[in-house]
């Protein structure tokens, strides 16, 4: 893995305990493992939650996110700065928002920046920037999606997101013993998210659902994904190491040719919205055709004339991404009244297969 890239992302339950104190001890841990396999050439980007809910720890768990965060942010890098410091490993801050990969010379820098920093054996701590853009539309959402989205930007061969669960079960473990892990996942499909709640975890904004869609558009473009219990010491070194540990997702190519203006492209995807073809429309896309409106069967979600949208299959299984010429509304009226006659949806130039 010399030379290669690892994104690795902590979420706010891992990294602070349930009375808002850091886990200091899980910082030493993820400090010690990092700086291991950064000694032996890999390249890392860590990205880390927990500023909110340290910031609301100090002035008061009603403090408006973007407040809380502004405050918590500083106390969240300092406990990193000190235990790298003891550890001899050099730290940079990045604190992003969707600007920086959605216009594509911010995302050039933005990876110039990065390749920059790692290059020098620098490790990059990163985590949205709360304070700006809470509940806007420049947010990412969660951490989750921030980092699917910087390991598609800088060519990441794997990404692992520490949580505070063991990883994927086959059933709510918080409400039935029984539960078995899933220790490992050949697809992200839509049976495994039946899986998930759509509730977030208590002091974070991601939860399961949204660390599977993060791993579903991952593997999809050839990244090797890890669910694992960073709370647990030693089992950072063990995702590293290619020790089994808590639930691997297989990446669906391993030798996938992405070129970086598609890199961008799937990176900035900006609609959670998908287009279901039917076979004809899937024939045709692998000959390298445009998107026609007749080869629709159905509209999931909502988006927006030229956001980037998913195209699915009939299992729900997603085969492209492209640039989508019209609304989700306009292609639902579309169907509603059979006006499909050569109706181009995505142009061929705007579209990325994913198969």
């Amino acid at each position: 893995m010399k030379n290669s890239i690892t994104v690795v992302k902590i979420g706010s339950n891992t990294i602070v305990n349930e009375d808002g104190t850091i886990r200091t001890d899980v910082i030493q841990d993820v400090v010690a493992s990092l700086r291991e396999v950064m000694q032996s050439g890999e390249r890392i980007v860590l990205i880390t939650s927990g500023a909110v809910r340290l910031g609301r720890v100090l002035l008061g768990k009603n403090t408006p996110a973007n407040v809380a965060a502004s405050v918590g942010q500083a106390r969240l890098f300092d406990a990193y700065y000190q235990e790298s410091e003891k550890a001899g490993l050099k730290l940079a801050q990045f604190l992003l928002t969707r600007p920086y990969i959605t216009t594509r010379e911010y995302f050039l820098n933005l990876q110039t920046a990065f390749n920059s920093l790692l290059d020098q054996g620098i490790l990059p701590i990163v985590n949205e920037n709360d304070a700006l853009v809470t509940n806007t539309n420049w947010s990412f959402g969660d951490n989750d999606s921030l980092a699917v989205v910087l390991a598609i930007s800088l060519k990441a061969e794997r990404l692992i997101i520490l949580s505070h669960v063991d990883g994927l079960f086959d059933t709510n473990p918080s409400k039935n013993k029984n539960a078995k892990l899933i220790k490992t996942v050949q697809d992200v499909n839509s049976e495994l998210l039946k899986y998930c709640s759509t509730e977030v975890s208590a002091g974070g904004r991601g939860g399961m659902l949204s660390k599977l869609k993060s791993a579903r558009l991952a593997t999809a473009v050839g990244i090797k994904t890890h669910i694992v219990n960073g709370v647990i010491r030693g089992n950072l070194t063990k995702a590293l190491s290619g020790e089994e540990v808590g639930t691997l997702f297989f990446p669906r190519k391993s030798n996938i040719k992405i070129s970086n203006r598609d890199r961008w492209l799937l990176a900035a995807k900006n609609s959670a919205g998908s287009i279901e073809v039917d076979g004809g429309a899937l024939l045709a896309l692998k000959k390298g055709k445009s998107l026609l409106a007749v080869g629709v069967k159905k509209v999931n979600g909502e988006f927006n004339k030229k956001e980037i949208v998913e195209i699915v299959d009939a299992e729900n299984q997603g085969i492209a991404f492209g640039i989508v010429d019209y609304s989700s509304l306009e292609i639902r009226e579309m169907l509603d009244t059979r006006n499909l006659k050569d109706i181009q949806l995505m142009h061929t130039d705007n579209i990325i297969s994913i198969q």
